[in-house]
């Protein structure tokens, strides 16, 4: 951020800068919104842009809503994930949504929610004030349509709130809390003679969406952002039994730094760039071994994930799967882990 609240927020931007390191270098808020959803896709180098058509579409790409037809109906997804284990205990990441499908295309919706734990509020003479709790949360929808019986196009819009100390706590008894609003346009693509998915985001845009603490000047751009994605499952290495899928994604952020407004502006940022890519096998519509990289600037992110999804329906009588990825975090940091459970009807 340009500027952190006050001392009071000192042990929190600590937290930010580091155990969050998503949007630390890079000057946007929303930590919350660079989290990618669903351990399938964290597993995959955090890439699903034009992998995902069920409820985790409504965080990698609306247009995917489009295909939920075409997927046997409704979807629902929770996601849980401690971010700075063994560093603060109580920094968690919680998310839920859901997809389903209606001729032509989908809809979904979803909510995030991330504790930041407990914080120790100081003065500028290091006085220790109290405790607070912080937190972010953002509540979305979207909705998708089929262009084609190939392309869908598809629409999001959330809400973004959070609450970084309470007011009482701060040198200006204001600021504490601030919110905003951000728009999604996204579009999947299928060649199915070549079983390729091409898609493409603009993500978190919007006029006059800057989440304000204390004022304008200070405030910080939502993190919107431009990502193109693709994913292929060869031919030849699909049969019965097994099958194989590589996905990847490029990620830059659609503000810039302006020298000469001395303030955020819209532009690429391309020392703030971000790819990661995947490969998925799937074993007998069981079990599917998962491993990919992620690299990104900020936070000097270079490293493997890794993970793995069991499909429970051949042993009960119920659509369920489950997924374990880890990711890793900024340089010095361990690799965090995700887990989540996926229903389908």
């Amino acid at each position: 951020m340009k500027r952190k609240l006050v001392a009071a927020l000192v042990g929190l931007s600590i937290l930010t800068g580091s155990a969050l390191p998503a949007l630390a270098g890079s000057g946007a808020g929303a930590i919350v919104l660079s989290f990618p959803t669903g351990a399938r896709f964290n597993a995959l180098g955090e890439a699903g842009t034009a992998l995902s058509q069920d409820a985790t579409s409504n965080w990698f790409n609306p247009g995917g809503l489009a295909f939920m037809e075409n997927r046997g109906g409704s979807n629902l997804q929770f996601m849980y994930s401690k971010l700075a284990e063994g560093l603060a205990d109580d920094i968690r990441l919680f998310w839920g949504g859901y997809g389903s499908g209606f001729q032509g295309g989908g809809y979904g919706f979803s909510f995030t929610y991330l504790n930041m734990g407990e914080q120790v509020a100081t003065d500028e003479q290091g006085q220790e004030k109290g405790t607070f709790n912080s937190y972010e949360f953002v509540v979305q929808g979207a909705m998708a349509f089929k262009l084609s019986e190939n392309t869908g196009l598809g629409f999001g819009a959330k809400y973004f709130r959070d609450k970084l100390a309470d007011d009482s706590v701060l040198q200006d008894r204001a600021g504490g809390s601030g919110d905003s609003y951000g728009v999604d346009v996204g579009v999947l693509h299928k060649i199915p003679r070549w079983n390729v998915n091409l898609a493409a985001v603009a993500a978190n845009l919007g006029i006059n969406n800057d989440i304000k603490h204390v004022d304008e000047d200070q405030a910080d751009p939502m993190p919107r952002k431009f990502t193109v994605g693709a994913a292929w499952a060869p031919h030849w290495f699909m049969t019965d039994n097994f099958m194989a899928i590589i996905v990847g994604d490029y990620q830059l952020p659609l503000y810039k730094w302006d020298e000469d407004e001395n303030d955020y502006g819209w532009g690429f940022e391309k020392d703030q760039e971000e790819f990661g890519y995947g490969l998925e096998l799937n074993i007998v519509n069981v079990f599917a071994p998962r491993i990919g990289w992620k690299s990104a600037r900020y936070g000097d992110i270079n490293g493997m994930t890794w993970g793995f999804g069991f499909d429970m329906s051949t042993l009960a009588d119920l659509d369920l799967q489950f997924a374990f990825a880890s990711v890793p975090q900024a340089e010095g940091l361990d690799s965090v882990k995700r887990f989540s459970m996926n229903f389908s009807w």
